[in-house]
Parts: structure tokens; sequence; C-alpha cells
């Protein structure tokens, strides 16, 4: 049978993107649907501009503490217009900006409009049918909205309106104590805003590392955050140009009048696209795939939030260059996860790899474990940076199996564990290596020759 296309992938962003450049390189008949904005959530949304508010959240804390190092700055003022004006450039430079040119310039054919499937090989779109060989679904998620009493009839913010709002909220409500609601909180905090952080379970980051929360936690209430751990959002309802939440906490029931909610407090995978009629089997949680990317129809493969476990562009990215390769190579590779970076750019920055010290007992594996401050370090005395920590966790032969890193640059940082993990080395490896003086990368090495 004769196919309009090699490849139709559905969605653009990092689930779909590479995929779609791996099977144009390979001289495949490529097509592209994408409903919104070309290159997804993170370089529109999501990663790209929350972290060039960041940035500027950053200088203003450096500009803050710049009277301590002899530093005489006056009259710092917010021009949030200004602000707003240098996230739209830091978007506009990334290469999603020019996504329908690049994948001109790559020979593959974008189509914006929703497709939904008709079949194995057809999908719909805007009145016209299209067929292909093979098909990649990288269709992403979007905010789940808790069934909160009144919080529809209200309004509320996600993560798309936050990064664009005209000017900056006096007081917000931000609902989800993860990444997400952990990047907002720094942003806002730092720009002035009284900001509630909400969490339903009982620590920040939950999970993670327990010390990673517990350390959130306080250096948040420290910048005058209140921090809801262990919070029941009851019911929202609007008052004027305001909004009051109610919610329980410690067996108390407590409100607060703010002008914002931002909902942070997870995600749910787009469906909506017909998938019983190609005979692609899901959940309410993700399509089903194999360790090969492949779903339950020959055919169709997926990658991205869809699949899970993760919801990283960096994920995202290999799964979609792991579907390509097993579309078109007969040489097939599987999905690996044992070494998977996540990060959170507050400041300090949180980073980690491999298992958490929870799910390493709970995998009945017998540990060892290091936890070393980085106020010990030079680099911290140098750059009064003192709050923060490197912990590892080994095997009971000293196999590095998981780290978590509250740092500055911990981002950074974590690569050095990344790799350490991939490669299944010992802590000892990493201890007897020698670590430049001063950095905060010293801490590793410390942690693990701490070990025990």
């Amino acid at each position: 049978m004769k196919y309009d296309f090699d490849l139709i992938v559905i969605g653009s962003g990092a689930g779909g993107s590479v995929g779609a450049d791996f099977a144009a390189n390979l001289g495949k008949k490529v097509a592209v649907f994408e409903k919104e904005k070309v290159g997804g959530e993170c370089p529109n949304w999501a990663c790209v501009p929350t972290k060039a508010l960041l940035s500027v959240a950053d200088t203003l804390e450096h500009i803050k503490f710049a009277g301590k190092f002899g530093v005489s700055v006056t009259g710092t003022t917010i021009h949030y217009q200004k602000i707003k004006a240098w996230k739209n450039l830091v978007v506009s430079r990334t290469g999603a900006a020019e996504g329908e040119e690049a994948f001109k310039n790559a020979g593959i054919t974008l189509i914006k409009e929703r497709a939904w499937f008709l079949s194995p090989h057809e999908v719909e779109a805007g009145g016209k049918t299209y067929s292909a060989k093979n098909f990649l679904i990288a269709t992403g998620t979007e905010v789940l909205v808790p069934p909160i009493p009144g919080l529809k009839e209200t309004g509320f913010s996600t993560f798309k309106e936050a990064v664009d709002f005209d000017h900056l909220p006096k007081s917000i409500f931000i609902l989800g104590g993860g990444a997400v609601g952990l990047e907002f909180t720094q942003i806002f905090s730092t720009f002035g805003s009284e900001v509630y952080l909400a969490e339903a379970l009982p620590s920040l980051m939950a999970r993670e590392d327990k010390e990673v929360g517990e350390l959130s936690a306080d250096l948040f209430e420290r910048a005058g955050v209140k921090v809801l751990t262990g919070t029941k959002v009851m019911e929202v309802r609007k008052a004027g140009h305001k909004k009051i939440v109610s919610f329980e906490i410690g067996g108390h029931l407590d409100k607060v009048e703010v002008d914002e909610i931002l909902l942070a407090s997870g995600k749910k995978p787009v469906l909506d696209i017909e998938l019983e009629k190609a005979g692609v089997e899901y959940n309410p949680k993700q399509i089903k795939v194999n360790e090969f990317l492949l779903t339950t129809t020959p055919n169709i493969y997926a990658a991205g939030d869809i699949v899970g476990p993760y919801q990283f562009t960096h994920t995202g990215n290999y799964q979609s260059y792991i579907a390509a390769n097993n579309i078109f190579n007969s040489k097939k590779i599987k999905l690996d996860y044992s070494a998977v970076p996540r990060c959170v750019f507050t400041s300090p920055e949180i980073a980690a790899v491999g298992l958490t010290e929870k799910e390493a007992l709970e995998k009945k594996i017998k540990i060892k474990k290091a936890i070393v401050p980085i106020s010990i370090l030079g680099r911290a005395n140098t750059s009064e940076e003192f709050d923060g920590f490197v912990k590892v966790v080994t095997d009971e032969k000293g196999i590095l199996i998981g780290a978590s890193i509250v740092a500055p640059s911990a981002g950074e940082m974590i690569h050095e564990l990344t790799l350490a993990i991939k490669l299944k080395a010992n802590a000892s490896d990493v201890a007897e290596m020698i670590h430049a003086y001063p950095t905060f990368s010293e801490a590793i090495k410390i942690a693990c020759a701490n070990v025990e």
C-alpha cells in the first residue's frame, strides 16, 4: 500500500521533534501535526521562560546581598513589563521560535491542525485524511485541575499564564509543592509577592530524599513564604477582585485572601486523539508502551510525557530518538532509565539522580549513605553560600545507586554522579578522583569518601 508519509508525528515538542528530525535525516518523508505553538511546552511556556524569570530573580537576590560584600546598590526597582520583555526575548532565541522554518529546511511537512486517528494508518486533520506507514505519538500532557469546589468558577492560572502575567501579583496561592510549585515560589517571592505554597503531602518535593523537602521549606520560610504542607484545599470563592482560599491544615480550618491562584499540582496525558480506532491501549496516566516504546499497535510508537515515567524535556528527547531509531533501524534500542538527572532551579538549585534512600529501602537494598553540608567548603566561604548538602546512597558493596544535591549549580554538579551511577562506579572511585579547589563539587568527593 502506498502511504502519504513514511512517518507521521503527532506533537512537535521534545517527544516528537527529535524523532521527526531523525527520520528526515534518513531521507524519510515526514509530517508533524501541531495544533498549538511549534516546540511544545518547554520552549514556549515551561522550561525556557521559567528559567529566564529565575535568572532575573537570582540577579535580584545577589543585588539584595551585595552590601555584605562592600558593594553599595541603591534603589532596586521591579519593572515587570521589562522583565516580561526579557523573558520574551529569551523565548524568541530558542529553536522553537524558528520551528516552522527549521521543519521546512529539514524537509518535514508541518500541518498546524489537531489530528486524530481514523485507523492504524490514517489520521484526520482540518477536514483532510492523511496516511502513514508509521506513527509517533507525542501529544504530551496538560494541567490536571483538581476537583476543588468553586475553583473553576473563581478562576485560576497555570504555568502558561504565570509566565505571561502583565503585572506582578501582590499575593499568590500556589497549589503544589513539586518542581513547578517550587520554581514559581522562588520567582514570585523574590520579586516581592506574598506567596502561600500549599502541598497535600507532608513535605515539599515528597518524591525526593526527605532532606531536600526539609531544607526547601526552611529556606522559603526564611524568605517569608507561608509553607503549608499536609494541606487540603476545601473551597475557593471570589470576593470582588480577590480570591479566597479555604483549607484544612493540622486538623484546623483556615483561609487566605489572594490575588492569584496558581495550579502546580499535577498533569494528565492528552489522549483525545481517538486512540481506540488505532488499537492503541492506554490508561488515564499514559499510553501503554514496551521497552522499545512500541504501543500495542505494531506501526505506532509513543514518546515524551504521554508515556512517562518522567515529564522532563531531556527524557522526551531521549525517548523520541529511541522511538525513531526503533521504527526505521533493524537494531533496536531498549530504554534505560538507570541514570536520569532531575533538576529544580530554585536558589540554591536542587538536583537528584537514581534512587532515593526510601526507594532503595523499599526495594530491600542494603544501603550505605553519607550526607555532607556544603557549609564546610572553601567555595561556600568565599561566596557566602552556606545552605545545601550533597547526599549519596550506595548498595552494600559501595556501588553508587542514588544522589541528591542542594547547592548553587546543583544542576551542573549532578552529572558527575549521574555518570558514576550509569557506569556502576563505586563511591571510592569518585572519592579518589582529584576535585578542583575551591568548588562546590568537592562536597561530592567528601560525601563519597564518608559512605558508611
